[in-house]
């Protein structure tokens, strides 16, 4: 990583946050259909479910939202928080899946990334397994570090910021482009 967003992240201050400190933390709403009547070739609102790729989106329905997005998804079957993702539109959850609506007014898709990799170092240490798995519960009492201000508060600018340098710095050094060449899936 560049050497300046590394000198960032150590200079700053950090506080603890509980995940239910942050965000009401509750099931999604889905329809009780089978795969076949929920999903559509033409549709487009994302139906999340546990998946751990493509965001959490299994497929899009014609079917109307029923969660909001600017919002977290979670699969509550896993063993921390890899199936955590942003979901800037509304969709239709699934079962198991979890809606983490914040609690404060400044959310976004940057200060979201930030969320979800603080999640992830959080519930990465081995905690969660087969018999104790990442559940509403075990979510709401994850603390996670994020930066604070002088006052104590949230520092959301650094948030912003850093992952706008972070973006700024994967395009530049092209690192960005994480699809795999037809060489490369080969190889699999």
């Amino acid at each position: 990583m560049n050497a300046s967003l590394n000198e960032k992240l150590r200079a700053v201050k950090w506080g603890e946050y509980k995940l239910g400190d942050l965000f009401e933390i509750n099931p999604t709403k889905y329809y009780r259909l089978a795969n076949d009547k929920i999903l559509s070739k033409s549709g487009i609102t994302p139906l999340v479910s546990n998946a751990s790729i493509a965001n959490g989106v299994m497929g899009f329905s014609n079917l109307n939202p029923l969660n909001k997005g600017n919002s977290l998804s979670c699969s509550d079957t896993t063993l921390g928080a890899e199936t955590m993702y942003y979901q800037k539109n509304d969709y239709i959850g699934y079962q198991h899946i979890q809606s983490l609506m914040p609690k404060f007014d400044r959310f976004n898709s940057a200060i979201a990334f930030f969320i979800i990799s603080a999640s992830h170092a959080a519930t990465s240490n081995g905690q969660y397994d087969y018999g104790h798995k990442f559940n509403r519960k075990s979510m709401r009492k994850t603390v996670i570090f994020l930066p604070i201000c002088d006052d104590g508060s949230i520092d959301f600018d650094f948030m912003e910021s850093f992952i706008a340098e972070l973006s700024a710095y994967l395009t530049v050094s092209g690192l960005d482009n994480y699809e795999l060449t037809e060489k490369e899936i080969a190889t699999i």
